[in-house]
């Protein structure tokens, strides 16, 4: 069973800072899954995934108040993004989604959407570890940060091909706001923690209705055809 002191420290640290300085937040995603299905964090997940509105919470409050705990933060490929990543030693990355609004010409229904950037391919995401080859901490850690010493030239290299469009592709999540418009608190391990109101509804339609059914080899990006995974639809 878990308990509250083997939660991953930086999952609690910034759930506590949010709800110490009342910020209107939500889990999503992966995060928000592992709680409701297993009442634990994925083991296999790598990031601890929270939610905000795009101009109810400043990118900047937000970002000072975890540098503050000694975060270090970083927009992903130098391109402004819906979501910022903090990083800090000994817990999981946090990424912070700051969502925001539209409205489908076709229908009327307001959408709320989060996206970000990937690289477009295994040459790109190549050229993206290299370039930050010393602070690397992915799946082939040890072989990428072998190529520290051409870093430099790499990351310039990586400036080019974004600043003429070949290095990244728009990505992200997009869901009715109806699902996630209200929160409620609920107690997860001596934590206090905000989730959608309607949260089978948000898993249902982020992941299907197998959400319950754990897939260790799940990856996002396989998900092109679900109604919630944007590709370069803005």
């Amino acid at each position: 069973m878990t308990s509250k002191s083997t939660l991953d420290p930086n999952f609690i640290t910034v759930i506590n800072l949010l709800n110490e300085n009342n910020i209107p937040y939500w889990l999503c995603q992966g995060t928000l899954l592992g709680i409701i299905r297993d009442n634990k964090l994925i083991e296999w997940d790598h990031d601890i995934d929270i939610a905000v509105w795009s101009g109810v919470v400043e990118k900047k409050y937000i970002t000072d108040l975890l540098s503050k705990a000694n975060f270090k933060t970083k927009e992903a490929f130098m391109v402004k993004n819906d979501v910022i990543y903090f990083i800090k030693d000994g817990g999981r990355i946090v990424d912070i989604n700051f969502y925001q609004k539209i409205k489908l010409k076709s229908n009327n229904k307001e959408m709320a959407y989060v996206e970000w950037l990937v690289p477009k391919n295994i040459f790109m995401k190549l050229i993206d570890a290299i370039s930050t080859a010393d602070k690397y901490e992915g799946k082939f850690k040890k072989l990428i940060k072998i190529f520290t010493f051409i870093k430099k030239p790499i990351f310039m290299l990586k400036k080019l091909f974004i600043k003429i469009g070949l290095f990244y592709k728009r990505s992200g999540y997009t869901a009715p706001v109806e699902l996630f418009q209200n929160t409620k608190k609920i107690k997860f391990h001596g934590l206090e923690i905000k989730i959608p109101s309607k949260t089978i509804e948000y898993l249902e339609y982020i992941y299907g209705p197998n959400w319950q059914i754990p897939k260790k080899n799940y990856n996002w990006q396989d998900i092109k055809d679900s109604p919630s995974t944007v590709w370069n639809r803005f």
